[in-house]
């Protein structure tokens, strides 16, 4: 007796070879993504990728200025410089990566129309080239606050800064997807997203302690996941920063959860973004 294979129910599974072999591919179609990314800057403007690498420093000596006008003393610790520092690294990883995602699609031109290129791979490529450059940020701007005198710009908690920096750019590249795929249909999102992520500098920690905070401002403030990925980070620069507001856990299911959101909706409306 014979049976007609298109009855044959037995599922097709991809053998560990196959998947290997795939994950190598995108992952070299991703390092020729982001090479190319770093060639196109380097072309059209040197200096305007070197003020980026030095933004954040230069942001930094700015508030400084204004608060050493007004005599603002650091919420926590002996310098303001650190305090101000150790909110400003995080704070622009964030803003950085999940902003200039959002425009990745719009600005890989006919990168597209290449066939093992999906609009996926253009987004993780943007993503992780802003997170590879804001980690070279943090090395040049705590330098620089060490070189000015502060002995304490070494993390004395280094496990907890890295686990920071690594929990705020989760969240940064999970919203970087949503945005890369809603900035990919309307033009102006790049816009009000950059108004409104540069707006949470007020709302994540930067300037204050969470803890010190009224409960009921506390409480509010608490929601924002940035906070605590800020939160997280500077508590590996003191031995003795009060961490009551701080959730790892929301923090980092917020930011799993914003890249599966990312992720179907890629898959989602991949055929009109290609």
């Amino acid at each position: 007796m014979t049976f007609n294979p298109l009855f044959d129910a037995s599922p097709r599974r991809l053998r560990p070879g196959q998947i290997a072999t795939g994950l190598r591919t995108q992952g070299r179609v991703i390092l020729a993504l982001m090479l190319r990314e770093m060639r196109l800057r380097s072309v059209h403007s040197r200096l305007s990728y070197l003020l980026a690498l030095l933004e954040p420093i230069l942001q930094l000596t700015m508030m400084m200025g204004i608060f050493s006008l007004i005599g603002r003393r650091p919420e926590f610790g002996t310098s303001l410089l650190l305090f101000l520092g150790t909110g400003i690294l995080p704070f622009f990883l964030f803003t950085h990566v999940s902003g200039r995602t959002t425009g990745a699609i719009r600005a890989s031109g006919l990168v597209r129309a290449l066939t093992p290129i999906q609009p996926l791979d253009i987004m993780v490529a943007r993503a992780l080239l802003e997170t590879a450059t804001l980690l070279i940020v943090a090395m040049l701007l705590f330098t620089f606050i060490y070189a000015t005198g502060v002995k304490d710009a070494i993390p004395v908690r280094p496990m907890l800064a890295i686990q920071g920096f690594a929990a705020t750019a989760l969240l940064a590249i999970g919203v970087g997807l949503i945005n890369g795929v809603i900035g990919a249909f309307f033009r102006l999102y790049a816009v009000v997203y950059g108004v409104f992520s540069r707006s949470l500098i007020f709302l994540s920690g930067v300037f204050f302690v969470p803890d010190f905070m009224p409960p009921a401002i506390r409480y509010w403030i608490s929601w924002n996941p940035l906070l605590h990925g800020l939160e997280w980070f500077r508590s590996g620069f003191y031995l003795t920063y009060p961490t009551l507001t701080l959730d790892r856990t929301y923090l980092i299911g917020f930011g799993i959860v914003s890249l599966l959101i990312g992720l179907a909706l890629e898959r989602v409306f991949r055929a009109r973004l290609v």
